[in-house]
């Protein structure tokens, strides 16, 4: 990539981050998942090379091949091999020389009902850009995600985002500490389903409040693990624990808990048959 599609690049991501209210570096990664997987990677694509000055801070990916060859990757030849590699044998890592510290989660070997990645292999690969975008994002002066989701003006959609993102970085720990890992990924799953259901319950009944001690036990909930991060805490009070609208983001982030959860433990979402559940 030269410098100057690099920071044309830069320039767009920096005004889709001001359009949508979003990290710079979080936008970048939209914008490398959005690049066209197919396109050829030109025969000079720099892979490996010292960066250049104003490209401090690119994605790069190291790779394992299957004869245990490593190889470095930058620009768009990294973003292809995070969203077409099949092994899963990448770690993420920047032209300023940061690789990844953390093993992360295992690539899930899951089959593709009907030709469809699974959402477990979605997460997986946007585990990888998200890594990266943390660590450009804090080298590069931008505000933390807690500072990020306390700004008033951004978007309960963009809060949803960024509390999806945060899920997406406790698989830092995924290895050497995959139980609580999924322990803080089912708590998450949790607490939204019971807010959920709390919500159902008190529209059937045409009311909108709840008890003042019901609700201090379902606010002591969210604080039941460590790990679950601040911009969550910002969702649930920003729609009042699904009271006050947000309905569908909630969902999306308790769907996504559960398929982060999956991908820890390496499950698939088919139950494991049992004795029980053999012919009678």
């Amino acid at each position: 990539m030269t410098k100057r599609g690099s920071n044309d690049r830069k320039a767009k991501a920096r005004r889709i981050a001001k359009a949508r209210g979003i990290r710079v570096t979080e936008a970048h990664s939209l914008l490398l998942q959005a690049k066209n997987r197919n396109d050829p990677p030109p025969a000079d694509a720099p892979a490996g090379k010292p960066a250049a000055t104003g490209e401090t801070h690119e994605l790069r990916i190291h790779r394992t091949a299957a004869d245990g060859t490593a190889e470095v990757l930058d620009g768009d030849a990294a973003a292809r091999a995070v969203w077409s590699d099949g092994t899963g044998a990448l770690t993420a890592g920047c032209r300023c020389g940061w690789v990844n510290p953390h093993a992360g989660p295992r690539f899930p070997g899951l089959p593709a009902p009907h030709g469809v990645e699974p959402n477990e292999q979605k997460h997986w690969r946007w585990y990888q850009l998200v890594a990266w975008a943390e660590h450009a994002g804090d080298a590069e002066g931008e505000p933390s995600s807690d500072e990020f989701v306390q700004d008033p003006s951004v978007t309960v959609n963009d809060v949803t985002r960024q509390v999806i993102f945060d899920l997406r970085l406790l698989l830092h720990h995924a290895q050497h500490d995959r139980e609580a890992v999924a322990t803080a990924y089912e708590s998450i799953e949790t607490l939204l389903r019971n807010a959920r259901v709390s919500v159902a319950h008190e529209r059937a009944r045409s009311s909108v409040h709840q008890p003042d001690a019901d609700r201090a036990e379902q606010d002591g909930a969210a604080v039941v693990s460590g790990q679950i991060p601040v911009s969550l805490s910002v969702l649930l009070r920003r729609t009042d624990s699904g009271r006050s609208g947000g309905y569908w983001e909630l969902l999306a982030v308790e769907f996504a808990a559960a398929e982060l959860r999956r991908l820890v433990l390496q499950e698939s979402r088919r139950p494991v048959p049992t004795v029980s559940d053999g012919p009678a």
